[in-house]
């Protein structure tokens, strides 16, 4: 079979998937075992503080069932980290996770670098997952930014992979549940601590977000 060949193939596929995934995923919502209001506050050595909700226009535009804007301050001096989770428990045309690789430029953010990390899973012993790094700008200030997808016991960091599976999981399954988790920082130059500090801090929460996301 051609290369041309298989990539058709794959195409229809996925056309198929989409047409049947429409109709199994309004039919199946799943509700998160835990409210991520209650996501603990006290981390091991990290401190969060709620944020205020987000403005009720962006509540229209983002559609989801739950979400969670918290900053958490380290004991070692870093600078803050944002944590953004949000919570769909079906996907829909309008009601689907949000790349933060396309919100950013909406939001006047230029993308200065941008790669996929590896961070260690201490949930599961000896494993670990990709998430996205960028380091984005706006008006003088840099973040680094962290985020990846929770996915029906899932975690990745492709948004291309991520379709797959919400396909196959919407016809296999029936779910379409999913989950995104972003953390930022700002970047100031001579500082060390603070991105291995956003590092650590997702290593401590992949531990505790099963407890909040289906899997």
């Amino acid at each position: 079979m051609s290369d041309k060949m298989r990539f058709g193939c794959l195409i229809a596929l996925l056309l198929v998937a989409t047409v049947d995934l429409r109709g199994l995923s309004h039919g199946h919502p799943v509700s998160a075992p835990a409210e991520l209001a209650t996501f603990p506050e006290q981390l091991d050595g990290w401190s969060g503080r709620n944020l205020p909700e987000i403005d009720d226009s962006v509540k229209k535009v983002l559609r989801a069932d739950d979400y969670l804007l918290r900053d958490y301050r380290s004991d070692d001096g870093s600078a803050p980290v944002g944590l953004f989770i949000v919570y769909y428990r079906s996907q829909r045309s309008g009601d689907a996770l949000h790349s933060p690789k396309n919100c950013l430029p909406g939001a006047g953010w230029q993308t200065i670098s941008s790669d996929v990390i590896r961070i260690s899973n201490p949930a599961a012993p000896d494993s670990s997952f990709d998430a996205n790094h960028y380091v984005i700008q706006k008006d003088g200030t840099q973040q680094d930014v962290l985020y990846w997808y929770q996915s029906r016991g899932r975690i990745f960091a492709s948004e291309y992979l991520g379709k797959v599976y919400l396909a196959w999981d919407g016809i296999t399954k029936g779910r379409t549940d999913g989950a995104l988790i972003r953390l930022t920082a700002v970047r100031t130059s001579g500082d060390t601590k603070t991105f291995p500090a956003m590092v650590a801090l997702a290593e401590k929460m992949s531990l505790i977000l099963p407890r909040f996301l289906p899997s």
